[in-house]
C-alpha cells in the first residue's frame, strides 16, 4: 500500500488565523458538488443581496456566491471545543444528494494548522481532490489538499499536552488506512481523544513508502525507523511518548530506540527520553528461530505479490537473525521502556488458504506474552469499528504502560549468564539435533524453508532424482562428491531444491548459492551467523562475543563442526559452483564435508580425491514438457484445453524448461491477438528476420531469459585462459553440420593448406591447427555448456548442441559478420573438395547445412560475393540434392504411364532451349538459368521411372525423345558442373537406340 490513502485527505497550508469554524466551512464546500446554474436571471440576483459570509479574514476574499453559502453554514455550524478533534458525522447541512465526510480532525503541528477529511467512498475523494485543484477562485485555493500522508500527520492535540502517542503502520500498510475499519472509524482520530485519560495527550500517525513493490524507493527499514525518531522528536513537547505499532517496523522502531543507548546517540532525539517512551505491539514476530512464523508471513505475502522489491525482500529473509540480537540487546536496555504485545486470534485468508501470520509465541517479547484478541486477524488487530470490544483491551494497555512511564519505566529481570567451566573451547557446536531433528539452512532454501513443496514447477527427472538417493544411501565412508552437470536452463537449480525438500527429515541440508555476485565468503558467513547461536555454547554469556568474532573464524567454526562425526550423513549443496569463480572451485571441493553436491554447467569437471559420481540432465521428454506448459497455463488462469497446437510447441522447444516455463508468458503477451498463436510461435525460430527469432530468446518471465542464460555461458568463456580461438571457433559452428561424424572428421583433416588462403578465408585458419589443438578449444567450450558429449572420454564425437543453444550462436553476432561466414565456409568447401576429400560423405553435408542456414535468414546465395566457379559448383551440388530428394520421396503422388511423362519431358526440354536461344544477347538471371535446369532435370527422372515401370516404350516416342534428350545433354556440358549427369545422359540415349 503507497504513502497515499484512498478515502482519506490532509489538508495543510492553512491560513494562519483560520478558526475552526472557518476550517468546516472549507470542508463543507470541498465536499459540496457545484450546483447547475439557476434557469431564471432573478434568482442569481436575490442570490447576490442573501447575508454577509461570517468568513472574512483579512487575507481571503470570497465571491458572491461563495459568500451565500458561508452565511449559510454560519447558521448550521456547531462550535467545536478546543482539544477535540472535529466530527462531521451528522451530514444534515449538506444537499440531498450528496453525502459529507465521515470523520474530519483539526488542530496544531509545529505551529501549523493541519486537518484531515475521511469521504465515504474512494470517489468522492477523487472529485474532492479534482475540484479543489480546479477551482482557482475560491477563497481556499492556496490551501493544499492531498491525500499523501508522509511522515508525521497529527490528529489531535490538547492545549497542554502531557503526552505523546504515534501510531506507525506495518509495511504493506497506510498512515490512515491500516487504523481505519470498514465502517469509516479511524479509532485514533474518532475514539481515543474521548477517553478521559488521554485528552490532555498529542495523537500522531506517522507515514511511509511501504509499497513492496516499488523499486524506485532505495529507503530501507532502518532508514524508515530513523525518520520516525527524528519526526517524533521534531513535533513532541510532552515528557512521555508512546508507539503504538503493528508489522515489521515496529521491531526496528525498538531496535533504534536500543541503538540510541548503545551508540550514545541521544543527542540527536533530545526531545526523546529513553526512560519516558512505552512500546504496544500489534501483531509483531520477535522470535529470532529459524522456524519463525515471519518467514511463513514472507512466503504467504512477499513471494506472492509480482515484483517485491529485493532489497525489502532480502531484509526480511535476514530478520529472524538480527531479532536474536535485538531483542536480547532491547531487553537489556537500561531502562528497558515497558511495552505491550498483542497477537492475532484468528487466521487470515491468503491466496486461497488460511494463514496464521503472527502466532502468540512469535510475538511474545522475552517473558510477557503476548496477549491473543479474540475475533481478529492480523490485517483487522488494529481495526476498531466502536469503542467497545478490543479496543477497551488496547485502550486498557495503553493506560497500564502511560502509568508505568510516568512511574519511572520497567526493568525487565536479566537472564543469570550461565557460567563457562575452566577448560572449556571458546565455541563449541551442537552434538544433537535441532529443531525438527536436522538442519536445514541455506540462502537457496529460504524461499521455500515454510513450504511442503517447491512453488515452482517441477516435472520429470524421477530416475535421475532415484539414482541420486541411491548414491547416497551406500555403505561407502569415503567422503562423497556428486556432481548435476547440464547445459543452461536445463533445470540444475531446481532439480536440487526437489531433492533437498526430499533430504529435509532426513539429514541436515545445507544449500548454498549466490545473488548478485556474493562471494563464497559472504555466503558461508551468513550461513555460519543463521546457526550460530546454536553453535556456541551458552548463549547467554558468548552471545556478544560471537557477534564480534571474525568471519573468518565463524567460518572456520562452522567447517570443524561440519566436518565432525555428528555431520556424517550430513549434505553439503553448492548450486552453479562457477558463480563464486573458477579460482574458488578446487578450494570449494575440499570443504570437509562428508558429502558434496554440486551443480556445473562443466561438462569437463572431475574429481579423483573424493568417490565421484555425476547426473547429466539431459533435455526433457515430450510429455515432461507438456506438462510444464499445461502448468504454467493453469498458474496464469488460462484453460489448457482451450489452447491448440500445445504438442508443437513442446516439440519446438526441445525439452528445455525454462523454454517451455517461459512460452506461455511470451505468446500471451505477444502473439494473443494472431489467428494461430501457437503457430505464429513456431514460425518465429524460422523467420527471415533476426530481430524477430532473437524475440523469444530475450523475452524475460519472472527475471530469466533464455538470451541472458546463454549469454552468461558466454561470458564464463571469457574467464577462460586464452579464449580468442574458442569464440573464432564458437563463431563457424553454426555453418558446419552436426547429424553425422562429417564434423570431428573436418576437425581430425589435415588443413595446413589453408595457409595460402589467409586473406580469402580469414575466419577459417582456426581449422588449420589440427585436432590436438581444436579439442582443447572445444573443451572450453564445453566447460562453459555451449555443447555437450555423451561420451566423457570423447571431446569432439558427437558434438551435440541443444538447438535454442544453436540460434543463440547464430544470432549473437551481427549480421556482417554472419553474411562474412557463410561466404567463408562454402569457399572453404569448395577448396576443400579440390583436395581431394569426398564430396558426398564429408563435402556435401556441411555445403547443404550452411545452404538451408542461408536460405532461412532470407540471404540469396548471389548476394554472398562467392565466386563464379564456386557459385557454379554449389548450385551442381542443389541439384543434385534435388533430383535425390525427388527419388527418395516415398510420399509422391503415384502416376499411370502414359505419354504425359514423355511429352512433359520433351515440352520442358525444348521450351528450356528456346528461350535461352530467344535471350541469347540479353544478359539472363543465374538463378533462372539454374531453375530451368532443374526442370529439365526433374522431368527427366519422371521419365527414366515410368519407362522402368513399363520396361519398354513405343517406338513414336522414341524420335522426340531423342532429340529431347539431345539438347538437355547440351545444356548440361553448357554449364560444366554435371560430369555424372553427362554420362547418364548419353547411357539413356544408347538404350533408346
Amino acid at each position: 500500500m503507497p504513502l497515499q490513502s484512498k478515502k482519506t485527505v490532509k489538508v495543510y497550508d492553512i491560513a494562519a488565523g483560520t478558526s475552526r469554524e472557518q476550517y468546516l466551512d472549507f470542508v463543507e464546500h470541498l465536499c459540496t458538488k457545484p450546483q447547475k446554474a439557476p434557469r431564471f436571471r432573478l434568482s442569481r440576483i436575490t442570490k447576490h443581496f442573501k447575508g454577509k459570509s461570517k468568513l472574512n479574514p483579512p487575507t481571503l476574499t470570497a465571491s458572491a456566491d461563495e459568500a451565500q453559502e458561508e452565511t449559510k453554514l454560519k447558521d448550521e455550524a456547531q462550535p467545536i471545543e478546543r482539544g477535540q478533534s472535529v466530527s462531521l458525522a451528522d451530514d444534515s447541512w449538506m444537499t440531498a444528494n450528496e453525502k459529507g465526510p465521515i470523520g474530519t480532525s483539526y488542530c496544531l503541528q509545529n505551529g501549523q494548522q493541519v486537518g484531515t477529511i475521511s469521504f465515504e467512498t474512494e470517489i468522492q475523494k477523487v472529485e474532492a481532490l479534482a475540484r479543489h485543484k480546479k477551482d482557482k477562485k475560491c477563497s481556499w485555493h492556496g490551501w493544499t489538499v492531498e491525500d499523501n500522508f508522509k511522515e508525521i500527520t497529527t490528529l489531535y492535540e490538547a492545549a497542554d499536552a502531557k503526552v505523546d502517542i504515534c501510531a506507525v503502520h506495518g509495511l504493506g500498510g497506510n498512515a490512515i488506512d491500516t487504523w481505519t475499519a470498514t465502517n469509516g472509524k479511524m479509532w485514533f482520530r474518532d475514539f481515543l481523544p474521548e477517553d478521559e485519560t488521554f485528552k490532555s495527550s498529542r495523537i500522531m500517525i506517522f507515514g511511509y513508502d511501504s509499497d513492496l513493490t516499488d523499486r524506485s524507493t532505495v529507503m530501507e527499514l532502518e532508514n524508515w525507523a530513523d525518520t520516525l525518531l527524528r519526526s517524533v522528536n521534531e513535533v513532541r513537547t510532552g515528557d512521555k511518548v508512546i508507539f503504538i505499532a503493528r508489522g515489521v517496523l515496529d521491531k526496528h522502531i525498538a531496535d533504534q530506540v536500543t541503538a540510541m543507548t548503545q551508540l550514545r546517540l541521544t543527542s540527536n532525539y533530545g526531545n526523546i527520553n529513553l526512560s519516558q517512551c512505552g512500546i504496544v505491539f500489534l501483531a509483531t514476530p520477535h522470535s529470532g528461530s529459524r522456524k519463525a512464523d515471519w518467514s511463513n508471513f514472507l512466503v504467504a505475502t512477499a513471494s506472492t505479490i509480482g515484483g517485491v522489491r529485493p532489497e525489502t525482500v532480502k531484509i526480511l529473509q535476514a530478520f529472524n537473525t538480527a531479532s536474536v540480537w535485538d531483542t536480547a540487546a532491547f531487553l537489556n536496555l537500561d531502562p528497558c521502556p515497558p511495552f505491550r504485545c498483542f497477537a492475532e486470534g484468528l487466521k487470515m485468508r491468503v491466496k486461497g488458504t488460511n494463514q496464521h501470520i503472527v502466532t502468540q509465541a512469535s510475538a511474545s517479547l522475552g517473558k510477557d506474552q503476548a496477549h491473543m484478541i479474540m475475533d481478529v486477524d492480523h490485517s483487522s488487530v488494529c481495526k476498531f469499528n466502536s469503542r467497545l470490544g478490543a479496543l477497551v483491551t488496547v485502550t486498557m494497555a495503553l493506560r497500564e504502560l502511560l502509568n508505568k512511564v510516568i512511574a519511572g519505566g520497567v526493568q525487565q529481570p536479566k537472564a543469570e549468564p550461565e557460567r563457562r567451566m575452566f577448560g572449556q573451547p571458546r565455541f563449541l557446536a551442537h552434538t544433537y539435533p535441532p529443531d525438527r531433528g536436522f538442519w536445514w539452512e541455506g540462502n537457496e532454501l529460504a524461499g521455500i524453508q515454510h513450504q511442503p513443496v517447491s512453488t515452482r514447477p517441477f516435472f520429470g527427472r524421477s530416475k535421475e532424482m532415484g539414482k541420486l538417493e541411491e548414491s547416497l544411501a551406500t555403505d561407502d565412508k569415503r567422503p562423497k562428491l556428486i556432481v548435476i552437470k547440464g547445459i543452461a536452463g536445463i533445470g540444475k537449480t531446481e532439480f536440487l531444491l526437489q531433492f533437498a525438500i526430499k533430504q529435509r527429515e532426513k539429514r541436515n541440508v545445507f544449500f548454498l548459492g549466490t545473488d548478485d555476485g556474493e562471494t563464497i565468503e559472504n555466503v558461508l558467513s551468513k550461513l555460519s551467523t543463521r546457526i550460530g547461536f546454536d553453535m556456541i555454547e551458552c548463549p547467554a554469556d558468548n552471545q556478544e562475543r560471537w557477534r564480534n568474532t571474525p568471519v573468518a573464524e565463524r567460518i572456520q567454526v562452522f567447517f570443524t563442526w561440519l566436518g565432525s562425526t555428528c555431520n556424517r550423513d550430513s549434505l553439503f549443496i553448492v548450486d552453479d559452483i562457477e558463480t563464486f569463480g573458477y579460482p574458488k572451485i578446487p578450494i570449494i571441493l575440499k570443504y570437509p564435508a562428508q558429502c558434496v553436491l554440486i551443480s556445473t554447467r562443466d561438462s569437463n569437471l572431475i574429481r579423483t580425491d573424493r568417490q565421484f559420481r555425476e547426473f547429466r540432465l539431459s533435455p526433457l521428454g515430450s510429455q515432461d514438457t507438456l506438462e510444464i506448459i499445461n502448468s504454467t497455463l493453469t498458474n496464469m488462469s488460462l484453460d489448457p484445453a482451450s489452447w491448440h497446437g500445445l504438442e508443437a510447441i513442446a516439440h519446438k522447444v526441445q525439452g528445455h524448461p525454462l523454454a517451455a516455463r517461459n512460452s506461455i508468458p511470451f505468446i500471451v503477451g505477444h502473439l494473443s491477438t494472431c489467428e494461430s498463436p501457437a503457430a505464429a510461435f513456431l514460425d518465429l525460430f524460422d523467420s527471415q528476420y533476426p530481430e524477430e527469432r532473437k524475440l523469444f530468446l530475450e523475452y524475460s518471465f519472472e527475471g530469466r531469459s533464455l538470451w541472458e542464460t546463454f549469454n552468461t555461458s558466454l561470458e564464463r568463456l571469457e574467464l577462460q585462459k586464452d579464449p580468442k580461438r574458442s569464440k573464432e571457433l564458437l563463431q563457424i559452428l553454426p555453418f558446419l553440420s552436426f547429424d553425422t561424424d562429417c564434423v570431428d572428421a573436418l576437425f581430425k583433416m589435415d588443413n595446413r593448406w589453408l595457409t595460402e588462403y589467409e586473406q580469402e578465408l580469414p575466419d577459417m585458419m582456426i581449422l588449420k591447427f589440427g585436432h590436438k589443438v581444436i579439442s582443447s578449444w572445444l573443451l572450453k567450450l564445453r566447460g562453459v555448456s555451449f555443447y555437450v558429449s555423451s561420451e566423457s572420454f570423447s571431446p569432439v564425437k558427437p558434438l551435440d548442441i541443444h538447438p535454442l543453444i544453436w540460434q543463440y550462436m547464430l544470432l549473437h553476432i551481427d549480421e556482417g559478420t554472419r553474411i562474412g561466414l557463410m561466404r567463408q565456409t562454402l569457399q572453404f568447401f569448395f577448396r576443400l573438395e579440390r583436395t581431394g576429400v569426398d564430396r558426398e560423405t564429408q563435402i556435401k553435408p556441411h555445403v547443404l547445412h550452411c545452404v538451408q542456414v542461408c536460405q532461412g535468414l532470407g540471404i540469396d546465395l548471389n548476394n554472398l560475393e562467392l565466386q563464379d566457379q564456386t557459385l557454379q559448383w554449389l548450385r551442381g551440388i542443389m541439384v543434385m540434392q534435388e533430383l535425390h530428394d525427388l527419388e527418395e520421396n516415398p510420399f509422391r503422388d503415384p502416376i499411370e504411364l502414359s505419354f504425359t511423362a514423355a511429352n512433359d519431358f520433351v515440352k520442358t526440354c525444348m521450351d528450356t532451349r528456346d528461350y535461352l536461344h530467344q535471350d541469347s544477347n540479353a544478359m539472363i538471371d543465374e538463378g533462372i538459368k539454374h531453375n530451368m535446369l532443374v526442370n529439365c532435370l526433374m522431368a527427366f527422372r519422371e521419365l527414366k521411372r515410368t519407362i522402368q515401370e513399363q520396361e519398354n516404350i513405343p517406338d513414336s516416342l522414341k524420335v522426340s525423345l531423342l532429340e529431347a534428350v539431345k539438347v538437355l545433354r547440351d545444356l548440361v556440358k553448357l554449364r560444366n558442373i554435371y560430369p555424372e549427369v553427362i554420362y547418364e545422359l548419353e547411357k539413356f540415349q544408347d538404350d533408346l537406340k
